[in-house]
């Protein structure tokens, strides 16, 4: 006669116990998440860069160089804030100009090189956006940079090794420099990141002491990197 209630009784049973052992169980961790490693996480970044050179008018076949240099690391303030300390480093090629041709003096015809160069140090204050694995991000800052000028020429009559041999003239100047960016980050993982960088660098640099006066020696820089948040 107790065959009908056997039955529901040991389901009841079961369900107490099994929900008394879950209960008792460690809970798993959550995984981490882009959103989650990003706030209170430093990061280290670092790729290159092909440069679309501000161009000057006292300047001939200007061009910034394919492969220039942005690294450094940032602290993710909040999973939507962050910020980043900056080393670049940027080259470009130009015809030698008519003012610091008149200075050379004598050298073998032809062999004069032009290039120009700034590196310095910045900081940005970037707000990102988190869409699940991707993140577009914008920002702003500031930085001091050095700005190079050289032309190199080679010596008449040297007939080996002759790079750089004859007269040459070089100048520099350190400046502050502003600079704004969009980019994205592409999580192929939580805390491993493609980073997709568009950065414009407003920057003058003084070289009246070889007669070309100021200079623009930023631009925009097209600029693909990995990221790595620790």
């Amino acid at each position: 006669m107790n065959t009908p209630f056997k039955t529901p009784r040991c389901r009841a049973a079961a369900l107490v116990i099994a929900a008394l052992g879950v209960c008792g169980l460690p809970q798993a961790q959550a995984a981490d998440t882009p959103a989650s490693v990003r706030g209170g996480h430093f990061y280290a970044f670092g790729g290159g860069a092909a440069l679309a050179a501000d161009t000057n008018s006292q300047f001939q076949n200007e061009k910034g160089s394919p492969v220039n240099l942005i690294a450094g690391g940032g602290y993710g303030v909040t999973p939507n804030l962050a910020v980043e300390l900056n080393l670049l480093f940027s080259g470009r090629k130009l015809d030698t100009p008519a003012p610091v041709q008149g200075q050379l003096g004598p050298y073998a015809g032809g062999t004069d090189k032009t290039s120009m160069g700034a590196f310095g140090l910045g900081a940005t204050l970037k707000y990102i956006f988190l869409l699940d694995n991707f993140a577009p991000y914008l920002g702003g800052g500031f930085g001091l940079y050095t700005s190079t000028y050289s032309t190199f020429t080679d010596a008449i009559g040297c007939v080996n090794n002759c790079s750089g041999t004859g007269p040459r003239i070089t100048d520099h100047s350190t400046d502050i420099g502003v600079h704004a960016l969009v980019g994205a980050d592409i999580h192929f993982s939580p805390k491993n990141i493609l980073g997709i960088e568009v950065r414009y660098l407003k920057l003058k640099a003084d070289f009246g002491d070889i007669g070309l006066g100021k200079v623009d020696s930023g631009g925009t820089f097209f600029w693909m990197g990995y990221r790595r948040i620790f």
